[in-house]
């Protein structure tokens, strides 16, 4: 019946180099065409030659086109009709290319673009991509302009990522993807060129990965440092703001107008006297005022700078803006001395020596930030202003009053408190006298 079928019409046979097809067919066929093609490096056939995989005949059929050139990319789109062996009417095929190849179980199939396909399909679907004039192509300059997309991609992400958030590092990311992938659908929609998008894709995306990762690492670092740097120092929602927010945190130092506070405990010599043979003693009395007092500072937004042995060193309005915080300062003073009192009837209780305080406050600008050496450094405050305070502090002995307020601070209070003017002094290392006010109580 075969032999019947390509006398009545004319027949391309193919075949493989292995596989040949009988001498008595291969007399009736109009053309031969040889199957054997490359494969790619995964084992997958894209391209076709054109040196004897296509008969002659089909190549005079279709005019081979001088774009083709030695080889052609297979475009696996085309669809091509089906007819089994075992139909008797034929008549359909006349006019047409016929290419024949056996379908059944345990044949020679091969692994294409679009999956599995027999050997006579390549042919069929290469003669039909021959036959359409259309041609996958990949000219020689698109190489180029993938590789300047590598190039370009990276330099920018180099540039951009690491002054971004993390969250934000995604848009970058997002944007070089839609350009390479739409521009690389446009181009085969339109020109039916190949483009090798997976290259700049993969490239740009491992370099972005890692600079995600640097993002994660240095923004995990921030927050670990500042965590360490004000966790004993601040509230605990002040410390998580600056967490989430580092811009607000300054960390080379800036010049701010704040309020400083200087708490010391008065008659100390006496009081370690009495602790000459219990220093453990001692140290447990300080920590438990120098405790009750910290906690004051703190739920009143103030920064403790430092204790300098019975000695504390608070401010405001740093590291975050702290709104009136002329008005907190003194705020917490005056609740330093309740707690203290609450501290001294437990003290009594316990016949223990009672603590006495003497409290400075002063207002001005000063610079804040991280102040020491490469080595170590903590986040503190310089300034005239800040050792005002500490004068104050220390005039508060002579004075015989426990707070005393600079004019400055009281000046900023908008009468708030009930203030009640001291004198007029000249403090250690100035010319000028200064007025200083105490709480009514």
């Amino acid at each position: 019946m075969f032999l019947k079928m390509i006398s009545k019409y004319p027949v391309i046979l193919t075949e493989t180099n292995d596989v040949k097809n009988l001498l008595s067919i291969k007399r009736k066929a109009l053309a031969i065409g040889n199957v054997d093609v490359p494969v790619d490096i995964d084992g997958t056939i894209r391209k076709l030659p054109l040196d004897n995989s296509i008969p002659d005949v089909i190549l005079k059929v279709i005019n081979r086109p001088t774009k083709a050139k030695n080889e052609i990319w297979i475009d696996f789109r085309h669809h091509i009709p089906r007819i089994d062996f075992t139909d008797k009417d034929w008549s359909a095929m006349k006019g047409k290319i016929v290419f024949i190849g056996t379908t059944f179980k345990g044949s020679t199939f091969v692994t294409t673009p679009n999956g599995l396909k027999n050997t006579h399909e390549i042919m069929a679907v290469s003669t039909e991509t021959l036959l359409s004039g259309k041609f996958i192509s990949r000219p020689d300059w698109l190489e180029k302009v993938e590789w300047a997309f590598v190039i370009l991609g990276g330099i920018i992400f180099l540039i951009v990522i690491p002054r971004l958030g993390v969250l934000w590092s995604f848009v970058p990311i997002v944007v070089y993807l839609s350009i390479v992938l739409g521009t690389s659908a446009v181009l085969w929609t339109t020109k039916l060129y190949l483009t090798e998008w997976l290259t700049p894709v993969v490239i740009v995306t491992i370099v972005w990965g890692h600079l995600i990762y640097n993002n994660f690492a240095r923004e995990n670092r921030l927050k670990l440092q500042i965590k360490r740097q004000f966790e004993h120092y601040l509230d605990p929602r002040m410390v998580k703001k600056l967490q989430k927010d580092p811009s607000l945190l300054k960390l080379g130092g800036e010049t701010k107008t704040m309020t400083f506070m200087f708490c010391d405990i008065r008659g100390f010599t006496p009081i370690s006297e009495k602790y000459k043979s219990n220093p453990a003693g001692l140290t447990k009395l300080i920590n438990r005022f120098l405790t009750r007092m910290t906690n004051v500072i703190i739920a009143n937004g103030g920064t403790v700078d430092k204790f300098m042995g019975d000695c504390i060193m608070a401010f405001w309005n740093a590291p975050l803006d702290t709104k009136d915080h002329q008005i907190q300062a003194i705020l917490t003073a005056s609740q330093m001395q309740s707690e203290l009192a609450s501290l001294n009837e437990q003290l009594k209780a316990e016949n223990l020596p009672v603590i006495k305080v003497g409290i400075g406050i002063n207002t001005g600008d000063a610079l804040v930030g991280n102040m020491g050496s490469d080595q170590r450094f903590d986040y503190s405050v310089i300034g005239d202003p800040v050792n005002l305070a500490a004068r104050l502090e220390s005039a508060s002995k002579t004075l015989g009053h426990t707070l005393i307020v600079s004019e400055n601070t009281v000046n900023g209070t908008n009468n708030v408190f009930p203030f009640k003017f001291v004198d007029s002094i000249t403090v250690k290392g100035k010319t000028d006298q200064i007025k200083v006010y105490t709480l009514e109580r």
